[in-house]
């Protein structure tokens, strides 16, 4: 957890049992997956993460992200915002936009555009969630491969 240098991995204490007490876990909210770092895959002492060279690990998927539009400004508040998508490490951006006229309560039609994830392009780094703007949870969380979304 150490070598963190995004402070993202945080131990899990209680949450599976006394055994699990000081086993990693990547907290985006409080820091992101380093898309060009390799750092505690090296120092991993028990082996639970596989060595990565950078460019498995720019194809390795640590989990996937997936928005609350009840939360996110731009389906709520209809305003504007590409916080995420401008910092999404993914070449291709894994946070794409659907552009979408909207008429608000004054009759005013605008233009958002409204933001999703390419599932097939997320690895799950985390950095969209860190960035999000919104107080509290964010709008856009990740969740690992075998997490359920609640």
């Amino acid at each position: 957890m150490k070598v963190c240098i995004n402070n993202a991995l945080q131990p899990l204490f209680l949450e599976k049992g006394i055994e699990g007490m000081f086993t990693p876990a990547l907290v985006p909210r409080m820091g992101y997956c380093e898309f060009n770092c390799t750092l505690c895959s090296g120092v991993c002492p028990t082996g639970a993460l596989e060595k990565l060279t950078l460019d498995q690990k720019h194809g390795f998927v640590l989990g996937r992200a997936y928005f609350d539009k009840d939360k996110c400004m731009v389906y709520v508040r209809e305003k504007s915002c590409m916080v995420c998508e401008e910092h999404c490490p993914v070449h291709d951006k894994a946070i794409q936009f659907n552009e979408k006229t909207v008429q608000r309560a004054d009759g005013a039609s605008i233009l958002l555009k409204q933001p999703h994830v390419v599932e097939d392009l997320c690895i799950g780094c985390g950095i969209c969630e860190y960035v999000c703007p919104v107080e509290g949870a964010a709008a856009i969380r990740v969740f690992g491969k075998d997490e359920r979304r609640s």
